[in-house]
């Protein structure tokens, strides 16, 4: 049997990905090499000729033949990492995204030198990637996940157990904060913030690999903020705040709808594009 090397590997995968309208296939088809044959870039990069073996082929032309239908690679490799952790992901929860680093940032800021923080709720938690991030920066806080998918609170829930926040953050489900009683000292949510006319703008990655209930809000695009501003208005605590993520355009609705369940803007806080992404508030 002729033997494949890395170079023929990737050349043939680099063509199925392009054919399948992939935007980075050489970048998508290194990865998955890597992953598959258990070798860093360096490796790859400087030893095209190393011959893989049958089994390293074997999952690596898998991988491929998913990635050719648009699967996302986070998918594929099980995980991706956010906040320099990592997280387990599925098509049951929304891909933690860079930008979302935003909101971590502008919530941990808002909570310097105070020592009382001692509770914090996530509110649609999905991976749970948000609650989990900010309490590895906050030692003392516990932390609350809610959702209303018992398949995301699940993944949650290994992704704590894997970054080592058992006992320190409790997962439950809630339509939003209809369910929980308690006060919190802040409160984290990106919840769904595009509207139902974009879904067809939308990538495959996107629209067949991740859950329609973390995506779409209504016509606008603005209707959790409306479910959500009343629960949050209710749950923070008296000096507490909330650090809410929001999409392209959306920050002047955003601050009137919460403006009306009572709560007030303090800071708007943009991603590394440019984009503001993410508001925080108060009562």
């Amino acid at each position: 049997m002729t033997e494949t090397t890395i170079a023929v590997a990737l050349e043939s995968a680099v063509v199925r990905l392009s054919a399948a309208g992939v935007d980075n296939p050489v970048f998508d088809a290194r990865l998955l090499l890597c992953h598959c044959a258990q070798l860093d870039l360096a490796n790859i990069i400087v030893d095209p000729d190393m011959a893989l073996t049958d089994e390293s082929l074997q999952k690596f032309n898998l991988l491929i033949d998913r990635r050719a239908t648009r699967e996302p690679v986070s998918h594929l490799l099980g995980e991706r990492e956010f906040w320099s952790m990592p997280f387990i992901v599925t098509s049951d929860v929304l891909d933690p995204r860079p930008a979302s680093e935003t909101l971590v940032e502008a919530a941990l800021d808002h909570m310097k030198g105070r020592s009382d923080v001692k509770s914090v709720l996530d509110l649609g938690t999905g991976s749970g990637c948000l609650l989990i991030a900010i309490l590895s920066e906050l030692p003392r806080a516990r932390g609350v996940g809610a959702d209303l998918s018992e398949a995301a609170l699940q993944i949650a829930r290994r992704n704590s157990e894997m970054n080592a926040m058992n006992g320190r953050a409790t997962f439950v489900t809630s339509s939003w904060g209809r369910d929980i009683s308690a006060s919190f000292d802040l409160i984290l949510s990106n919840p769904p913030y595009i509207s139902e006319a974009e879904h067809d703008d939308l990538e495959p990655e996107v629209t067949r690999f991740e859950p329609a209930l973390a995506l779409f809000a209504g016509d606008d695009g603005l209707s959790a903020y409306r479910e959500i501003a009343p629960d949050i208005s209710r749950l923070l605590s008296s000096d507490g705040v909330a650090a809410i993520e929001y999409g392209l355009g959306q920050m002047t609705s955003v601050v009137e709808i919460f403006a009306a369940a009572g709560l007030q803007h303090i800071e708007s806080r943009n991603d590394l594009d440019g984009i503001p992404r993410c508001g925080v508030f108060r009562r």
